[in-house]
């Protein structure tokens, strides 16, 4: 890219002779710096990682589990109800961390 632009600067300036070479160069040097920023530009997003969100597990998710597991304690027949409110909710936030 940069060959082909100095070429074509270089045949500018044949065509319109020494009178407009600051024009010339201005321009040669503004195509140069626009395609070096787009190659730091490409390289910089190669060695970003990828945004991660956040966690599902978060407080206000945690918040909603207490009344889950109370009313499976006291309508649900107590420790068993308990524990399989606990497993259900371990495998909703195992598969909504999984989906992400």
């Amino acid at each position: 890219m940069a060959k082909h632009e100095l070429e074509a600067t270089l045949a500018a300036r044949e065509e319109l002779g020494p009178a407009h070479d600051g024009e010339l160069i201005a321009g040669f040097l503004a195509r140069i710096d626009r395609e070096i920023d787009r190659k730091v530009d490409e390289k910089i997003a190669a060695r970003t990682p990828a945004r991660r969100r956040g966690s599902v597990i978060h407080p206000a998710n945690l918040a909603l589990c207490i009344p889950i597991i109370a009313v499976a304690g006291g309508v649900g027949g107590g420790l068993p109800g308990v524990i399989v409110a606990c497993l259900a909710l371990v495998i909703v936030f195992g598969l909504a961390e999984y989906r992400r």
